[in-house]
This record gives C-alpha cells, structure tokens and sequence, in this order.
C-alpha cells in the first residue's frame, strides 16, 4: 500500500512483443479506479514491449523495467526483485500470453521470494499443448499464483486439465474494451459490393490461407482487407501477386486505429485454427458488425453463432466461404446480426465490466 492508502498493483509483463495480451494489461491497468489502486508496469525492456509501455506512460502510469535484462538472466532477476521489494505492491498481477511465457512463469517464483503476498497470473492460451520440462517448470513456479484469472469458460478446462491448476483458484473474467459508440446508420456500400475484413498478427494460427482459399470461391462482388504485421507477410505478398484474386484483396499493414476500419467494413473474418478469445471480435460487436468465426475455443463465447454471426469449423473453407456468402446476399441479415452484436457488446464485454471483475478478484486476496 502506498502512502495515500492506494494498493499498489504491479503489473508484470515480459514478452517480446505487442499482442492483444499486452493490449489486456494496457486496457486494464489504464481501466483501474485510481482513487483505489495505483497500478505500476514492470517489464523486461524487451523493444518490442515499447509500444505497451509508451502507452501506459501516457496514461500517467509508472514504468519499471529491468533495462533490457530477460528476467530469466541472473541479472535480470536481480533488478526484478529488487523492483518488487522497492515497490511492495499488494497485487503482483503477471501476464502469461502462452502458458510457457514469462520463462514458465519464473516472476511468479521470484516475486515470492520478494516477499509479495498476492500473486495472479492472466491465462490467455492454456490450450497449447504441453511438453515435459515445460510442464515440470512451469509446476513449480505455478504453486506461488493464489489467482488465476483466465479469459474463457472453455480455457478453466485447460488449465486443470493441461496444467493441474485447483478449479477453486480459477477466475474467468471476459475481455472487454471501450465503448467507441454507437454510430447511426450502415456502412454505405457505394459501388455495390461488400467488404470483408481479417485482423491480427500474420501467423499461421490466424488462418489466413483458408480464408484465401474462400476468397477464390466467392464472386468478384466481395473484396477482402488484410490488417497486421507478422513472419507471413512475404508468402501472402506472394500469392497477392500471381493475380488470382483480381485486385480483390488488400494487404494494409499495421493500421493504428482499427475501430474507424472495422466500421468502413461490412463483415469481420476470424478464420482461426488457434485462439482464446480475440478482442477484434469484441470491437466488431461494438461497432455493430456481423462476424464469420471458427468455431474454436472461447469464440462461441463471443460470437452466438445465427445471431450475431455465423460459426463454422476451423479450416474448413467451403463452410467458410459458404458463411462469408450468406451474409453478404442479405443486408437485412448483415443489419440483425450487426445489431444483435452491439446489444451484446453492451451486456457482457465492455471495460468498465471486465476491469470491475478483476478488481473483485484482487479484494479477494486483499
């Protein structure tokens, strides 16, 4: 606890990169009430952590990091604990993007023999198979974590299935994120056809293969935008450039301000074969956009498959382009679905909802 009275929660984070996990530790360490917790960010210095850490910074939130030191180097766990035992938190809050990251959840183990009390970890993809010294390492570091806080019903069976974690210490809290509003009216479709979006990291688990493979069984009507970075940009550039698609699908990039995107589309793709539950789907939703999904994981827990959008199974492209290809002849559909969406946006995933559910786990502990 801080002078003021605040519990100090420190938020742990030592990926490599940006992803919709650190997204998670941003929304929700900027989501804290203030007036109760100061929330602090401890980090790697890992450079591709700069973007999470620029952003909480703005938000007036302290930055610590063990000056690029992993945390699994003698040095780094050096300067970790001593960040821990300077800081004292009340809440040592560690963000595991893979069940394996964090060095097998080394911070959970080091953060103990700091002396903090309260330690929770974030589960965001406990369905990724096992191997033997992972499971072992992770096993021991696992037994300092009081909470559990994982972002699906389905991931809970993982991880006591996968990961021995005691169903008792299991928190599901559903992602959420900032309501952008209500915009009026629908997307104009102008030269009369309909624009499909795919969003996230190019990487294999996205699927984007099946969703090219759909593209060449669907009529010229229908154009595609790729949004993202990731090690599957040469190869998809690549196949853009044998011309089979007609100028029908777009590579964009990076693109900063994906809600503005989402509503210049008519229907958002999520053609997964690995995933937990995507916070493109929740910004779909909230901008009152239909959504075509695998049917994988903790997806059906976002997307109710007939009614905000069409389910289909992973991989399978014929069902894909088949769902792509009913929404698209039906603009009333497209509208119900889009609505249908929103209303569940509202009910069940915004911020304010998602940062209350974890602050009632920290006062558990608390």
């Amino acid at each position: 606890m801080n002078a003021d009275g605040r519990r100090i929660i420190a938020f742990v984070s030592c990926a490599e990169y940006s992803g919709g996990a650190e997204k998670y530790i941003k929304l929700l360490a900027c989501g804290l009430d203030r007036q109760r917790y100061e929330p602090v960010l401890v980090t790697s210095g890992a450079p591709g952590l700069e973007r999470l850490r620029s952003a909480v910074r703005d938000a007036g939130i302290r930055n610590e990091t063990t000056e690029g030191k992993p945390f699994s180097s003698a040095g780094g766990a050096r300067l970790f604990s001593c960040i821990l035992r300077r800081l004292r938190p009340d809440i040592v809050h560690i963000n595991m993007p893979g069940p394996f990251d964090c060095s097998y959840g080394l911070p959970a183990s080091l953060a103990g023999l700091a002396g903090s009390g309260g330690i929770v970890t974030t589960e965001h993809l406990p369905m990724v198979e096992t191997f033997a010294k992972a499971k072992f390492l992770r096993s021991i570091h696992m037994r300092r974590v009081s909470r559990f806080i994982t972002v699906s019903e389905d991931n809970r069976g993982h991880l006591e299935d996968k990961h021995g974690v005691p169903g008792d210490k299991i928190r599901v809290v559903h992602n959420g994120i900032p309501d952008p509003g209500r915009k009026a009216g629908w997307k104009d479709s102008g030269a009369g056809h309909t624009d499909l979006l795919i969003a996230g990291a190019l990487e294999e688990r996205k699927g984007h293969r099946a969703l090219l493979s759909a593209m060449k069984q669907l009529p010229e009507s229908i154009h595609l935008a790729i949004a993202g970075e990731g090690p599957m940009r040469g190869e998809l550039e690549k196949e853009l450039a044998t011309g089979r698609y007609g100028g029908r699908v777009t590579l964009l990039g990076r693109v900063d301000d994906m809600p503005d995107l989402i509503y210049r589309s008519d229907i958002l793709v999520v053609p997964s074969l690995v995933e937990a539950t995507p916070y493109v789907i929740l910004e779909a939703m909230a901008a009152g956009r239909p959504v075509v999904a695998s049917a994988i994981f903790g997806i059906p827990e976002q997307v109710e498959d007939g009614v905000t959008g069409i389910l289909v199974p992973a991989g399978d492209e014929g069902s894909l382009a088949a769902a792509i290809l009913r929404l698209s002849n039906g603009q009333e559909l497209m509208r119900r679905m889009g609505e249908a969406g929103r209303d569940r946006f509202e009910d069940r995933f915004t911020l304010a909802s998602s940062v209350a559910n974890t602050a009632a786990v920290y006062d558990e502990l608390l």
